[in-house]
């Protein structure tokens, strides 16, 4: 009884699972032929898809890489274009001011009387010229900063005020030690003519 028992449930799993046909059984070159053909198909139907997938994503990402090397290429242009400094910059009155100062600077300096307080007040003050005029030459020379023209003009303004500064310190500081060199002229002369007045006496 139990080996009837075990014989009906081998057959009912044997027919439960995916077996060969009785056709499959005995024309197995022709059944194998069949499931090759059947795979090839199914490898082509496959290439086609991967193909097609392979085509949509190489054209979508050259199309990005399209688009962002055009738009490297204006940002390129445009900050390029900041490191150019155009004409009305280069030939605006307040860089004209700036070095007519400079140079109003040194001549005032030049006619003082070499006392060592004038060369140490004018080596701080040619010293600030100094570096106002670098500003400015980094400001007015192409490929030195990265400004559009307002940001350049802000620049000149802020050295031109602090040469004018300058300019008027030096102006003010020369004339205030020349008419001091006079008083010491005249006093030495009033000292000398007294001395001449009562030393005959």
């Amino acid at each position: 009884m139990a080996f009837i028992k075990i014989t009906i449930v081998l057959l009912m799993l044997s027919l439960s699972a995916k077996s060969q046909t009785f056709a499959e059984w005995f024309d197995q070159k022709n059944t194998q032929k069949k499931y090759l053909l059947q795979q090839v198909a199914a490898l082509q139907a496959y290439e086609g898809v991967l193909k097609t997938g392979y085509n949509v994503a190489h054209n979508g990402l050259g199309a990005i890489g399209s688009a962002g090397k055009s738009e490297y290429n204006l940002h390129s242009s445009y900050y390029g274009s900041l490191k150019t400094v155009s004409p009305a910059i280069k030939n605006n009155s307040q860089v004209k001011d700036i070095l007519v100062w400079q140079l109003d600077i040194l001549t005032a300096f030049g006619k003082l009387k070499n006392d060592p307080y004038y060369q140490k007040v004018q080596q701080a003050v040619l010293a600030d010229c100094d570096k106002q005029l670098t500003g400015l030459q980094q400001v007015v020379t192409d490929g030195n900063l990265q400004m559009n023209d307002a940001e350049r003009l802000k620049r000149i303004g802020v050295i031109h005020t602090a040469m004018l500064d300058n300019y008027r310190f030096t102006a003010s500081f020369c004339n205030q030690a020349a008419l001091l060199e006079r008083n010491k002229g005249n006093e030495s002369k009033d000292v000398q003519t007294l001395k001449n007045l009562y030393g005959n006496r």
